[in-house]
């Protein structure tokens, strides 16, 4: 019987938040209300407030299952070869915001899922920093936090203009390639024009 009760739940959970996602892609997030959800999940209100205390809810938890899906395709593509071959996590990225590009540009231009934002970045920026310091003994030095943070912010904030469409009709793999490009030369730059081979190199050797 709990077995049951706890699917149950589960299955709540899902349309609720598959609703939800459904209504982001049509219309603000502050005209969306409770009876919306409940009337797109076939559920009703009783089961919605079982689960969450108000929308605002509903939106921190569907918002943190999708950061956290952005961590696992980090996780499965991100190396310390990053600065020299950064594709394989910028086309993971770019194809998960691509499979629904009109719902993440709703999220990315609705200022009620900034703290969303902000913990995406500093997720984003965490990752980077673990994947490019793995030798713990050598703390990073103020150029490799500044490449870092340059990095994190650069990505983030491109692919947010290009769900914004501010780079028009230009396909979401020319924007990787431009990322790509970008990325290593900021790899260069960083680790000094001379030595940025031997520091790839050292970073090769430590993974």
């Amino acid at each position: 019987m709990e077995g049951s009760e706890n699917r149950n739940s589960r299955r709540s959970i899902r349309l609720l938040k598959e609703a939800f996602l459904r209504l982001l892609a049509e219309k603000p997030f502050d005209q969306i209300t409770v009876s919306d959800v409940t009337r797109e999940a076939d559920l009703n209100r009783g089961t919605f407030y079982a689960h969450y205390d108000n929308i605002e809810g509903l939106l921190r938890a569907t918002m943190e299952d999708i950061t956290e899906r952005v961590s696992l395709l980090m996780d499965q593509s991100l190396s310390a070869d990053f600065l020299d071959d950064p594709m394989p996590v910028l086309s993971r990225i770019g194809d998960y915001l691509g499979s629904d590009r009109a719902l993440h540009e709703k999220i990315v231009s609705s200022t009620s899922v900034e703290p969303f934002i902000n913990s995406l970045h500093e997720m984003f920026r965490k990752k980077i920093r673990e994947r490019l310091r793995q030798d713990t003994s050598h703390p990073a030095t103020q150029v490799d936090l500044v490449t870092i943070e340059y990095l994190a912010s650069g990505v983030l904030g491109t692919y947010r203009s290009w769900l914004s469409g501010d780079f028009g009709d230009v396909p979401v793999e020319s924007i990787n390639g431009y990322l790509s490009s970008l990325v290593r030369a900021t790899g260069k730059v960083s680790f000094g024009q001379a030595g940025s081979q031997s520091a790839i190199a050292a970073r090769r050797a430590r993974a």
